[in-house]
């Protein structure tokens, strides 16, 4: 079978948690025979929006490189330079079915686009993108979102420049909202992989719920080839409390290390240790963060190896996380390791966790820093815990299978017969920016 992924990024120019499912998920594609492809987005810009191959650890890659600023924003989620260079893109490829995982830094319209070809796209919604102008569902006060996509919601909290009417903005609201019902409605098939997922996107877009399907996530054992120091502290070791992936804003990384000082400053119950595993997403976060930590038992380590992991002897995972995690697989990772966590209760973190996690509320600093001391107070609190860490998610090869299952029968029912947005329609919310930005 000839299959191509779309994402917005791929390895090693981003590194998340889609791009690492990418590359464990084509090399079992290729392993068993079917021919892969795949085509994403990229950061950097070109002179005119093309589609380049390009060689990435010996495998061809094509990235769409988009000619225009601010690509990653809501209100440049259509580009009509895009949507023609992947039509004729898929056009000479032909694959049987395309697998979208993400629109970002493409175009909006990547099952339309396969649709008029007459090949059919299986889409994962790897996050809530298509539920929120915003990407993440954090309003701008930091607060969790659960509102249905709307004017009425969306329209103080959608990114802007400022120059920008209500009209106008209200238009891209609406237009957002359609586009992404329209893709979603048009797949072949929409996969989540938990049910939290599927849950907030047909409440948040009155997309019907029976549109979704439950497929879990693989899980590319991370540890196994690896000396892990053994997780349950002994004698007058710190324990060591960990967070592990890029610390931003809306992970909470700055509440969690608010919370440690806090517990810090009125005795710990027991010496501790915080550790932060990646990299910081802005300087002014950087500072924030280190600021706080000054004087404290914290330690930033920065970029990582799976092998630091392995080896920081870690006793607890802190995922503090504000917005909606859709899968979260350093919930994985910390349960190869052995070790129990702390996460906020919304998303499916907290639902995948079971009765091996503290769950408290998203930016509630005494929440949290009573979750750290109960554990350090009392060592049954951190072994009862562990006892109750569940089974891991299954490997590649079984997600794979599963996936080929959807494949073929995409591939046998073909595009659903879905009306599209009108080109006029996108058209006229190109002239209102257009308006807006010459009258500023």
């Amino acid at each position: 079978m000839r299959i191509l992924h779309i994402s917005h990024g791929c390895l090693p120019e981003m590194s998340g948690g889609v791009e690492s499912y990418l590359q464990e998920l084509i090399a079992e594609q290729r392993r068993v025979g079917d021919e892969i492809h795949l085509l994403a987005g990229s950061h950097d810009l070109r002179p005119a929006t093309v589609i380049e191959p390009q060689e990435i650890a010996g495998e061809t890659v094509h990235r769409l490189y988009r000619s225009d600023l601010y690509f990653d924003l809501w209100a440049r989620s259509y580009h009509a330079a895009a949507d023609r260079e992947i039509e004729a893109f898929l056009r000479e490829l032909a694959p049987d079915v395309v697998h979208v995982h993400q629109w970002i830094r493409m175009t909006s319209n990547l099952v339309e686009i396969a649709a008029r070809l007459g090949i059919p796209a299986v889409v994962t919604a790897h996050d809530v993108y298509t539920s929120c102008p915003r990407a993440f569902r954090v309003r701008r006060d930091g607060e969790a979102c659960y509102r249905r996509l709307s004017v009425e919601s969306c329209l103080d909290c959608v990114p802007k420049f400022g120059h920008e009417t209500d009209t106008e903005l209200a238009f891209g609201i609406e237009l957002f909202r359609d586009q992404y019902r329209n893709e979603l409605e048009r797949a072949a098939a929409v996969l989540v992989s938990d049910p939290a997922t599927s849950d907030l996107l047909a409440e948040t877009t009155d997309i019907e719920p029976d549109r979704f399907e439950t497929l879990p996530l693989p899980y590319g054992r991370r540890f196994a080839d690896l000396d892990v120091v053994p997780s349950s502290p002994t004698g007058d070791e710190p324990f060591r409390f960990a967070y592990w992936g890029v610390l931003t804003y809306r992970k909470g990384a700055q509440f969690m290390v608010r919370a440690f000082a806090d517990l810090c400053r009125r005795g710990l119950p027991r010496p501790a240790e915080l550790h932060l595993f990646g990299g910081i997403d802005t300087h002014e976060l950087e500072a924030d963060l280190h600021a706080t930590a000054d004087g404290l038992p914290v330690v930033f380590h920065g970029r990582y190896e799976y092998s630091q992991l392995a080896s920081a002897g870690i006793h607890m995972g802190i995922f503090p996380m504000l917005c909606f995690e859709t899968w979260g697989f350093v919930l994985d990772e910390c349960f190869e390791l052995g070790i129990p966590c702390i996460t906020t209760e919304n998303g499916a973190l907290a639902r995948r966790a079971g009765e091996a996690a503290i769950r408290v509320p998203p930016k509630d600093e005494r929440a949290l820093r009573d979750a750290m001391a109960s554990v350090l107070a009392d060592a049954r609190r951190h072994a009862a815990l562990s006892a109750q860490i569940p089974e891991l998610p299954p490997t590649t090869d079984r997600h794979a299978a599963a996936l080929r299952t959807v494949y073929e029968r995409s591939v046998e029912r073909g595009p659903r017969d879905v009306a599209r947005i009108p080109a006029a329609r996108r058209a006229e919310w190109i002239e209102l920016q257009r308006e807006s930005a010459i009258g500023r």
